[in-house]
């Protein structure tokens, strides 16, 4: 028998409760003319109502009413109506033991049912295996094996016997897959997995520890340990396409399991599970570490430009004042220069007025040593840099094979050349080196007199992470930088779904519908603005000649709102925070979302899964917080974390405190569920977190990460992932639209001038989503039309060039296929958009969408200066999200706010245990603003409705984030089961 339960107590109820929503109703409980002629055959009212529930019952969810089951209202209602008889007929069904009897042996004749019995369960459970090798998930199996046994007309066992079937068959397909990796391995293969849990003598670690360690800092030597650690791990020979015939789900979890055990913990593991978790953990740290090293030598090749322009700002401070004393030198002379020549005297002696000659050549040659080229000096920074290059240069081509389309040929040329130069012994380069590759501004530095050797190796690995970063040129087995052909949705899979159709885009399917239609919207669009502009009746907005002027929104929330808001404030409860997260949990269940990986378990004790939550939102950690809370030791808090913490489990918790938010009646008061805006929040990294870090230098000096997070019209923060700072955020915007894992449809999302390209506006419109950023300098963004620009007059200075509609056909079928690999989540949408942003301007794709994006955001921009409810929507908006960032910050204090994580996965979870916390705050003072208006209304207050838009749940003076982080044993509560406001009386007490 299996050692775990699969199923909850909740899981196991729902899987046998009978519906009660009308839709459900209708769908299994209708009966037919034919069912009710069957049940007109029994004699009394209540012996047919029963029969008729009986019946409804086996039918779904497929099981028999219990002796004494208390059936749901709605269930009796929805049946008796159907027999034109009363729901409390009922109460006298089965009076008599027999007569249950014998109307469940007539159904089982008349309807075909059978019992579960013992041949059915072996066929059931030869069944069952199949099946779970596609799933981890003990119910979702159970709700599969339900649906079978509905389909056979076999009575459903009990719940225990259910679970049983379940464990049983999750139990067989591990040791399915377990047996299934075992026979692609060599006996070699095996010993050399095993060999990983071995100590390394010179680290003090195994094999797989030192292996799976973090990057570092970026420089040479840590590439030349993960480089070492590929190289290792490689050596085992293990095919990458064991992973092709297992199912994801099954791989995910091996590769959980071996991320989170020890060298000991795998030790002491059957040798078939063992290696099975190796395996898997082998390949996956092998994918990992290519993008890593990808990764690094990207960082390296622009660190390299990062360092000399600042020597260059550096060298600018440093002759600063030499710099000063030439231009005032200039000025003088140039004014001597000039009386001279108007009043006929002699220049030289005008000169010599002002300087000694001797004095004024050597100004002059020294104010030539101060000049420097314009851009970057390619000559110095390869002579600079060459050592390194060097160093790193030969080992990265060592370690991959690199692959590209057409149009790099000569690149990939030059790189197998330069790999067989590295591992030779000659000092010069080879003759005949292709040099097609070279960009116009690389070639004055290096074909100047023959090839520069240090600078065509710089120019030759720019132009390698230029074309990675791309996708022209990719790399097998990385996951990052792997063909674009490869990421999106086969072709041939493609042309299969267009022609079943509809495509999960938003837009026609053929161009010449799409483009008709958006060429009649853009131009009456234009010809409406533009009238207005030549009339000056655009609201708030000025069009002169060139010059266009946006007066800024007026501050419009009245006083009374500023004062209800300070009287809801007074009234609210006092809560810590712990017992603010008990509260929450208890409304949303959100801790029965936290399971283990393999048992699909939530913990024992939500407390202490919450403490662990709590130790990532505050950025306290396990070990200090262990030392503040009352419930869980260390070990428990890190057990919590590395099997119950994840960002499956972070996803669907918040799913459901999202769902609470949006259900909330108040919070309709607040926005538009379908409304969303985003924005990034700057942590500062410190300790060891700062080796892994960037710099923006626009958000400060030190390392940083950014936490994205997108947050609803209700105020709920439905998603949020971390970034670089040293990146746009632009990428990004649409992954939280699409992958956030709740029921949320969002059809009109908002950000600030950094969520802002022409490739979001296209693929936004491409899944059918509005995107309305607030544009900074808009005036500056110039317009595209598919007319001539002097058909709008007064919008003539604003309109640059007209919409390539040739472009936008010829790649049409390229757009659809992107947008629906985008939808289906074959390759998230920030990966494409960052490779679409860095492909040279001739890629057709890039092209295409940017056109795509210049209609939408014509149109927009159109609708911005038309419109003063859309800017004023888009900043309220935004004002939610940077009042949430404030929040955040509150709550995430200790340690000066520093994050000291060092992988991203740490920093993710950070960032998801955080957001969790804020939106539960968000949902619990929803709540109790409720209950505080309707407490004041109730006292005779006049609170009207069009007050409690301005009101926001974002407060947290009334909420003891600080301190010992201590679960009480209970709680004092009302009648209605929440906290005591703080009346007067209350606060009297208090």
């Amino acid at each position: 028998m299996p050692r775990r339960s699969v199923l909850t107590d909740a899981q196991a109820e729902a899987l046998f409760a009978l519906p009660t929503t009308e839709a459900d109703l209708i769908r299994y409980y209708t009966l037919s003319p034919a069912d009710i002629a069957v049940v007109a055959r029994r004699r009394r009212p209540h012996n047919q109502l029963g029969f008729a529930v009986q019946l409804c019952a086996l039918r779904y969810p497929g099981r028999l009413l219990r002796p004494g089951e208390l059936v749901p209202p709605q269930v009796l209602s929805f049946v008796a109506d159907q027999l034109d008889l009363p729901p409390d007929a009922l109460a006298e069904y089965a009076t008599r033991s027999q007569t249950r009897y014998d109307q469940l042996e007539a159904l089982y004749a008349i309807y075909g049912y059978t019992t579960f019995s013992q041949p059915i369960r072996r066929e059931i459970a030869k069944w069952l295996l199949p099946v779970a090798l596609v799933t981890t998930s003990g119910m979702v199996l159970a709700g599969l094996l339900m649906e079978e046994l509905r389909r056979r007309t076999v009575a459903a066992p009990a719940a225990s016997t259910i679970e049983r079937l379940v464990a049983t068959a999750l139990l067989q397909a591990e040791r399915h897959v377990e047996r299934q990796i075992d026979a692609a391995l060599t006996v070699e293969q095996r010993e050399g997995i095993d060999g990983l849990l071995v100590e390394r003598p010179d680290t003090g670690m195994s094999l797989l520890a030192w292996a799976r360690q973090p990057p570092g800092a970026t420089g040479h030597r840590a590439m030349t340990r993960l480089i070492e650690q590929l190289s290792v791990l490689r050596t085992l020979g293990i095919d990458p396409a064991i992973r092709e015939s297992i199912h994801a789900d099954r791989v995910h979890l091996l590769i959980r399991e071996g991320s989170r055990l020890s060298s000991q913990h795998l030790s002491a593991l059957a040798p078939l599970r063992r290696q099975s978790i190796l395996t898997m953990t082998v390949l996956e740290t092998i994918t990992r570490l290519t993008d890593d090293i990808i990764g690094m030598f990207d960082r390296l090749i622009g660190g390299l430009f990062r360092r000399a322009e600042r020597r260059a700002v550096e060298t600018i401070h440093a002759n600063s004042r030499a710099m000063n004393d030439k231009v005032r030198l200039l000025a003088r002379v140039g004014e001597a220069l000039i009386d001279a020549r108007g009043k006929g005297t002699d220049a030289f002696a005008a000169i010599e007025a002002v300087i000694p000659w001797e004095k004024f050549k050597a100004a002059v040659a020294e104010a030539g040593e101060l000049t420097r080229d314009d851009g970057t000096d390619y000559t110095a920074l390869a002579a600079t840099n060459h050592a390194l290059l060097r160093r790193v240069g030969p080992m990265f081509l060592d370690s991959f094979s690199f692959h590209g389309i057409a149009g790099v040929g000569a690149l990939l040329n030059a790189l197998a050349l330069m790999r067989t130069f590295y591992a030779g012994s000659r000092r010069n380069l080879p003759k005949g080196l292709p040099t097609g590759f070279i960009r116009r501004t690389w070639r004055a530095a290096v074909l100047r007199d023959g090839i520069n050797a240090p600078a065509y190796e710089l120019c030759l690995f720019v132009e390698l992470r230029d074309r990675l970063r791309a996708g022209d040129v990719w790399v097998a087995g990385s996951r990052q930088y792997r063909a674009v052909e490869d990421q999106l949705v086969p072709k041939t899979l493609f042309s299969t779904m267009k022609l079943a159709g509809p495509l999960p885009v938003a837009v026609q399917e053929e161009a010449i519908g799409y483009l008709r239609e958006r060429r009649e919207l853009l131009e009456e669009r234009l010809r409406q603005v533009d009238g207005q502009a030549a009339k000056q009746l655009l609201p708030d907005v000025k069009v002169n000649g060139t010059a266009l002027k946006i007066s800024p929104l007026q501050a419009v929330t009245p006083e009374a709102a500023e004062q209800l808001a300070d009287r809801v404030q007074a009234v609210m409860p006092r809560v810590r925070i712990t017992e603010l997260l008990a509260e929450v949990n208890r409304w949303t269940g959100m801790m029965e979302c936290f399971t283990h990986p393999r048992s699909h378990q939530p913990g024992d004790d939500p407390r202490v899964t919450l403490t662990a939550v709590l130790a990532d939102a505050t950025n306290l950690g396990l070990t200090r917080m262990a030392e503040a809370c009352n419930v869980a030791t260390y070990r428990q808090l890190a057990w919590a974390a590395g099997w119950h913490l994840s960002e499956e489990n972070y996803g669907r918790a918040l799913a459901r405190v999202t769902a609470a938010q949006h259900a909330h009646p108040l919070s309709a008061w607040f926005g538009d569920a379908s409304v969303s805006s985003s924005d990034g929040q700057h942590f500062p990294l410190g300790g060891q977190g700062e080796v892994a870090g960037a710099i923006n230098p626009h958000k400060g000096s030190g390392p940083a990460i950014s936490f994205y997070t997108w947050i609803s019209g209700r105020y709920a923060p439905f998603h949020t992932k971390v970034i670089s700072v040293s990146e746009g955020e632009a990428a990004h915007v649409i992954d939280g639209l699409l992958y956030h894992g709740g029921e949320v449809h969002i059809s009109v999302h908002h950000t600030d001038g950094g969520g802002v390209s022409d490739h979001v506006f296209g693929l936004c419109h491409l899944l059918g989503f509005r995107f309305a950023p607030r544009i900074p300098n808009i005036a500056n963004r110039r317009l595209h039309t598919f007319g001539p620009a002097s058909t709008w007059p007064a919008l003539e200075p604003f309109i640059t060039a007209r919409i390539d509609e040739a472009m936008i056909s010829t790649h049409w079928d390229d757009l659809l296929r992107l947008a629906t690999s985008v939808r289906m989540g074959t390759v998230p949408a920030s990966l494409m958009l960052r490779r679409l942003g860095s492909y040279p301007r001739q890629n057709g794709l890039a092209l295409a969408l940017r056109e795509v994006g210049r209609i939408e955001r014509t149109l927009f921009t159109l609708d911005w200066l038309d419109d003063p409810m859309l800017r004023r929507q888009a900043t309220a908006e935004l004002n939610k999200g940077e009042s949430r960032n404030a929040l955040a910050r509150a709550v995430c204090f200790h340690r000066l706010g520093r994050l000291r994580d060092r992988t991203l996965e740490s920093r993710q979870h950070r960032a998801s245990g955080l957001n969790l916390v804020v939106a539960s705050i968000i949902l619990w003072n929803t709540v109790y603003i409720d209950r505080v208006i309707r407490f004041l209304r109730g006292q005779g207050e006049d609170i009207p409705d069009n007050l409690l838009p301005y009101l926001a749940p974002l407060g947290w003076q009334h909420i003891n984030l600080t301190g010992d982080y201590l679960w009480a044993e209970s709680v004092k509560l009302d009648k209605d089961g929440y906290r005591m406001l703080r009346t007067p009386t209350e606060r009297l007490k208090t």
